[in-house]
């Protein structure tokens, strides 16, 4: 009994230590001075309109305009003609943030605002989360995964690559902590009896995440019916964690679908991007022939010009500069895609090449500069993966070579946790890379693609961890309280 106690005191000591390097790590980002941050944009802008706060800049610039080159660590409520308001869950964290700076309003503070306090309570979520999922863990004695969840505090989560998304108000952080809390309660409702609270917790988390962003609409419904089909195989029957993931799921599926439905400025420009994102820089660039290709589809073959520019690049709104694309729609998209499979494999191929670098390069990192990035002397696993594309590619092919083995193994049919959690990881990252290319093309791979690496990463170190050999599986193991 000693020496479990001990070995408990041991785990445990070794957990908070991994919470408070993460701590520490994403803190000395998000808190320096200047500020290091993704630049903000105009898809920021979707998200702090709603609560009517834009950067804080001279009256003459419009609140809404681009500004790819440095972040901002100030804004304040500016009212603005025609405000855009687009639904998702990163609306959580910048009501709170809008309802805060209010209050610090109304109690006599200053009108503008800093940006920090955001990145404060962006990292407090992530860290609860991690808390509790490793203390559950712990609760049932599964000390390897308990570490293996807090690893990736450090290892993962606190890499600038994600950090930089906290001082910001993007919605990847939102994406991250939403998949990350979906993928961990459904691998730890596992054979295990249904609760109200369980119930509702996936649920609310495949709803966060499908309205996180337009892009992970399907995503949890591609989880929920991998879940499905891993339940049946080791079940003979769909379990209560797939029919609460397939519900929220649903729910998030159907927001996303009312949204995309809505008739304003907004909902339209949107459309457009994307349609001369995917022409301009997925299709008509891997074409032989691109005027022929944008013939074929209808729009002006004099357009080729742009090909390879993204949709903010033209000289004006897309529909209006290039005739005919307004009629290119996703249905034609597809059709030419299946048309012509060499188009469709060099947009893979390059897809997967634009997800390096992990630390989106095309805006601004330091405040006050202009298109200034964060200096070498900030560690990052995004340099080492760009440095090595052998060692990138072993990353990013880690989950699938991993779901391979686990299925041709003896007795694939009884199942496994590793199973579920590698093919789990595995659509996490199709899913994600596939929507991206047909949804966006490659105008923004490296940020749109932002989950992929989260995932192949996580899964590179719990792998780590819980194959441990099995001599030091034995100094991690504990029992379950009780």
């Amino acid at each position: 009994m000693t020496r479990i106690v001990h070995s408990r005191h041991a785990i445990v000591a070794l957990l908070a230590a991994l919470w408070l390097v993460g701590t520490l790590r994403a803190l000395s980002l998000c808190l320096h001075d200047p500020l290091y941050a993704y630049a903000n944009s105009y898809d920021e802008t979707r998200y702090t309109a709603c609560f009517g706060f834009y950067p804080d800049r001279p009256a003459r610039i419009p609140p809404d305009v681009h500004s790819p080159e440095a972040p901002f660590a100030r804004f304040r409520f500016i009212a603005a003609d025609a405000p855009i308001c687009y639904g998702s869950s990163e609306l959580l964290f910048a009501g709170t943030t809008a309802l805060s700076w209010k209050i610090a309003e109304l109690a006599g503070g200053s009108n503008v605002h800093g940006v920090r306090g955001t990145a404060l309570l962006r990292w407090a979520v992530l860290l609860a989360l991690s808390i509790a999922f490793s203390r559950a863990w712990l609760g049932r004695g599964e000390s390897r995964a308990a570490l293996a969840n807090a690893a990736l505090v450090p290892l993962v989560f606190a890499d600038p690559a994600n950090t930089l998304y906290l001082a910001t108000f993007y919605a990847e952080w939102t994406a991250l902590i939403a998949a990350y809390a979906l993928v961990a309660l459904v691998l730890l409702a596992r054979d295990q009896a249904s609760t109200r609270l369980r119930f509702a917790a996936i649920a609310l988390a495949a709803f966060l995440l499908a309205t996180s962003k337009l892009q992970h609409m399907l995503l949890p419904f591609a989880l929920a019916v991998v879940v499905i089909a891993l339940d049946r195989a080791r079940l003979g029957r769909t379990s209560w964690r797939a029919v609460a993931l397939s519900l929220g799921a649903i729910a998030g599926l159907c927001f996303q679908l009312a949204q995309m439905t809505r008739d304003d400025a907004l909902m339209a420009t949107i459309r457009q991007y994307n349609r001369a994102d995917v022409v301009f820089t997925a299709l008509a660039p891997l074409s032989d022939d691109p005027g022929a290709l944008l013939a074929e589809l209808g729009i002006d073959p004099a357009c080729a010009a742009y090909g390879g520019k993204r949709a903010w690049q033209l000289p004006d709104l897309p529909d209006r500069a290039c005739r005919g694309l307004g009629d290119f729609t996703h249905g034609a998209e597809l059709a030419t895609l299946l048309r012509h499979p060499a188009i469709a494999a060099r947009l893979l191929a390059g897809g997967i090449g634009n997800i390096d670098p992990w630390i989106s390069d095309i805006v601004g990192h330091v405040e006050g500069g202009t298109f200034e990035k964060l200096p070498e002397t900030v560690p990052s696993l995004s340099r080492a993966l760009h440095a090595s594309g052998i060692a990138r590619g072993l990353v990013l092919a880690l989950p699938f070579a991993a779901l391979i083995v686990l299925l041709i193994r003896p007795g694939p049919r009884r199942g496994s946790a590793a199973l579920d959690a590698v093919a789990i990881a595995v659509v996490v990252m199709a899913a994600t890379l596939v929507v991206t290319l047909l949804g966006d093309g490659l105008a923004d791979t490296a940020k749109q693609t932002h989950l992929v690496v989260n995932a192949a990463l996580a899964t590179l170190f719990a792998g780590i961890i819980l194959c441990a050999p099995p001599g030091h599986r034995q100094a991690f193991a504990i029992a379950p309280p009780g």
